[in-house]
């Protein structure tokens, strides 16, 4: 059977874990991608309480009925670590930058498992973290080096370093010993309807009453150009008994009014665009953490809050785009992405962007990574 270790999901208002409803599971080993989820203050409090207990059990570990003392069952309950989702859900979004900026081939299995994760999430309005860890504690038996192996997955996220390319390639090459077995929720309850796990952008809908005066006038216009273009095309005839010269005249309105259109919907289109820009860059503030990533090989435009757009000829194009405010992220080229963006507030409700990224960069582990945290952000918000 080996040992076990299990990360698990219920409702705050329980102290029971069902692990009928596990949502990962390893055996003989610490799942890395699991402690994006602690923060340093969390694992010290994990400490303090799982070191405390273990002076209270040490004086009695030679009896021989030491699993029936209290002190043994406090111990036990130490290790249950439990981690409010609100908290993990902060700690996640301060993790996953760094890292796949230092490292996106990460990106993908990361992202799928935040899939599996948000499938166990979503199903409570107040979720809690549940990392049940005391079996792995019998490879050591010694709470200090048991503890030591969980600060350095903590280290991982928390301090990204080239030293640790090993560490992540490995585990990066086989997706188990990465982030365990995956138990999505949907394949224990298959009955119950999935919810769809992919973010779609809002779509406004127009009032009905808008569209329905918008085509009357249509239908009057088309009217208005068919009696001027037959009053032309008849005087003309008279006046001149030219047919070809009436045909002409009979399309210059219509012509006049298709070539109206064509300039004036141009300039409308790049106010528009010109508008959804400038609303983009208000909408864009600078955060108070450090936005700027280097790269190991180069440099990566992942940044803290949101995607760095770096220079751009375009005043109005901000230079951070907020993790929210990215719908999709597509690959153009090997070193080339498109990111399609709300724009609130605007009459274009999306902009597109292109980005040219450092050629030690590879545009599908990026837009991987853009995916993993733009879900990671909207997660966070269950």
């Amino acid at each position: 059977m080996g040992n076990r270790t299990f990360l698990s999901v219920t409702s705050a208002d329980t102290d029971l874990i069902d692990y009928e409803n596990t949502a990962f599971e390893t055996n003989n080993f610490l799942a890395p991608v699991w402690f994006c989820l602690v923060s340093q203050d969390q694992f010290q409090r994990y400490s303090r309480q799982l070191m405390q207990a273990w002076s209270k059990i040490q004086p009695h570990m030679d009896q021989p009925d030491v699993e029936d003392l209290p002190e043994w069952e406090h111990f036990s309950e130490a290790f249950q670590w439990q981690i409010p989702w609100a908290d993990a859900a902060e700690q996640l979004r301060l993790s996953l930058p760094g890292t796949l900026a230092h490292f996106p081939a990460l990106a993908t299995p990361v992202h799928e498992w935040l899939v599996t994760l948000s499938t166990h999430v979503q199903r409570y309005s107040t979720a809690v973290i549940h990392l049940e860890l005391s079996q792995y504690f019998s490879f050591t038996g010694d709470p200090a080096l048991y503890l030591k192996d969980i600060q350095e997955y903590v280290t991982l996220w928390q301090s990204p370093h080239p030293s640790q390319e090993k560490v992540w390639q490995g585990a990066a090459d086989n997706v188990y010993m990465l982030n365990g077995e995956h138990l999505p929720w949907r394949e224990r309850r298959a009955a119950q309807p999935e919810q769809a796990l992919d973010i779609q952008p809002a779509q406004s809908i127009p009032p009905a009453s808008g569209k329905r005066q918008s085509k009357w006038r249509q239908e009057i216009y088309i009217w208005l150009l068919a009696i001027l273009s037959a009053a032309l095309f008849f005087t003309v005839y008279v006046k001149t008994s030219s047919g070809w010269l009436a045909v002409l005249c009979f399309f210059i309105p219509s012509l006049c009014i298709v070539l109206w259109n064509i300039i004036i919907g141009r300039k409308r289109t790049s106010r528009h665009q010109l508008e959804a820009a400038r609303t983009l860059k208000r909408n864009s503030r600078p955060s108070d953490a450090v936005l700027r990533i280097e790269y190991f090989a180069g440099h990566s435009p992942i940044g803290v809050d949101g995607m760095e757009t770096g220079p751009s000829e375009d005043k109005a194009v901000p230079d951070l785009i907020p993790w929210l405010q990215i719908l999709q992220a597509k690959v153009l080229s090997s070193h080339e992405v498109e990111l399609i963006v709300s724009a609130n507030h605007s009459p274009v409700s999306t902009l597109q962007l292109h980005l040219k990224l450092d050629e030690q960069l590879d545009a599908k582990d990026t837009v991987s990574a853009v995916n993993a945290l733009v879900l990671a952000h909207v997660k966070a918000l269950v």
